[in-house]
C-alpha cells in the first residue's frame, strides 16, 4: 500500500445491463487516482455481460457468479477488498476523471471523516444530462425520521469502518444502502463535495421507476426498528421516534396507493397521522398526490422516448 496514494477498492456488483456497463468500467478506469483496486462483479447476467466482462479481465478483477442479489454481492466484493478505502459504483453509473483524486484528499486531510461523497449529474438512457445538481449534504436526522437519502455515486468510505458496523443487509432490497449510513454515521463525519463528479442514470429498468411491492415496502419499518434498537443513538433522534415511524407509514401509503390498493393506502395515512399529526395538513395531502401521479407520468414519458428513438 502506498503512503501516500492509499489503495482504494471499488466495487461494481452487475446483472444484466451490459448496456451501460462499459460506460461504468470505463469510467473507473479513466480515473486521474491510479491507486485503484477495481472488481466488478456478474451476478448471474443472461446478457451479454460475460463477454463484455472478458476484454477488460486483464484490468481489473472480475468476478461470475450465480445471482445472489445486489446487497450480498456487494459484501462479497468489500470483504475480498485489500484498500484503506472502500466504495461501490453501480453498473449504470458513471464517474468523472477526477472524482476519486478530490474525494480521497478530503479522507487524508481528516481521520475524523468516515465518509466523502460528490455531487452528481442525473442521466437517461442515453446520458444526457436531465437535471444537474441532485445531491445534497448528509443530514442523519432527515435520512432517519424522513428516509431521504441525498447520497449518489462515488460515495468512498473508510475500510476500517466497515469492518466495524458489517455490510449491507441482504434481506434488505428496498433501503440496504439508507440503513447502511444509517450505521455509518455512527463511526464519524459525512463530507459532501458540492462538484458533480459522478452521474446518476434514471431509466425504466431502474429501482425509481419499478412498483414496490407491499411486502418491500414493509422495509421502511424494518430500518427503524433495527436502527432503534442500537444503544446511544443521539438524543434527538430519540425523542422523535414517533415521527420517524410516521414518515416510514407515509412512504408505504404512497407505495400502496401507486399501486391501485386504495384502503389499504388510506390506513396507512391514517395510522401515520395518529403517529404525527402534522401529516394530516393539506401540503402534506397534496405532497402525496403529486408524488403518486409524478412516477408514472415519468415512466411512461421514459418509455415513449425509448420507442421513439
Amino acid at each position: 500500500m502506498n503512503k501516500t496514494n492509499p489503495l482504494l477498492t471499488i466495487v461494481t456488483p452487475t446483472y444484466n445491463q451490459a448496456n451501460y456497463l462499459e460506460e461504468t468500467i470505463e469510467s473507473v478506469l479513466s480515473q486521474d487516482y491510479t491507486s485503484v483496486e477495481y472488481i466488478v462483479i456478474n451476478d448471474g447476467s443472461t446478457d451479454g455481460t460475460e463477454k463484455l466482462l472478458e476484454k477488460y479481465a486483464h484490468r481489473i478483477t472480475v468476478i461470475n457468479q450465480k445471482n445472489a442479489g445486489q446487497a450480498t454481492t456487494l459484501n462479497r466484493g468489500w470483504g475480498a477488498a485489500n484498500g484503506e478505502y472502500l466504495s461501490y459504483l453501480s453498473s449504470d453509473d458513471k464517474l468523472h476523471p477526477q472524482a476519486f483524486s478530490r474525494l480521497i484528499a478530503v479522507l487524508e486531510r481528516d481521520p475524523s471523516i468516515a465518509c466523502v461523497y460528490p455531487n452528481s449529474n442525473l442521466i437517461n438512457e442515453n446520458s444526457e444530462t436531465i437535471k444537474k445538481n441532485v445531491c445534497l449534504p448528509f443530514d442523519l436526522e432527515k435520512l432517519v425520521i424522513q428516509q431521504e437519502c441525498h447520497i449518489g455515486p462515488g460515495a468512498i468510505f473508510r475500510t476500517e469502518a466497515f469492518r466495524k458496523i458489517g455490510g449491507w443487509k441482504s434481506e434488505l432490497r428496498l433501503a440496504p444502502d439508507r440503513e447502511f449510513w444509517m450505521r455509518l454515521a455512527s463511526t464519524g463525519k459525512f463530507e459532501f463535495i458540492n462538484e458533480a463528479l459522478a452521474e446518476y442514470r434514471l431509466h425504466s429498468a431502474s429501482i425509481s421507476y419499478k412498483e414496490i411491492s407491499e411486502r418491500v415496502s414493509e422495509e421502511y419499518i424494518t430500518v427503524l426498528d433495527g436502527y432503534y434498537s442500537a444503544d446511544n443513538l443521539p438524543s434527538g433522534l430519540l425523542s422523535r421516534k414517533s415521527e420517524a415511524y410516521a414518515y416510514a407509514n407515509l412512504l408505504i401509503t404512497r407505495n400502496l396507493l401507486r399501486a391501485g390498493k386504495i384502503r389499504k393506502g388510506l390506513s396507512r395515512y391514517r395510522l401515520a397521522c395518529e403517529l404525527h399529526p402534522p401529516l394530516s395538513k393539506l401540503s402534506t395531502k397534496a405532497l402525496l398526490l403529486r408524488n403518486i401521479v409524478s412516477k408514472p407520468l415519468h415512466a411512461f414519458a421514459a418509455k415513449a422516448k425509448s420507442l421513439v428513438s
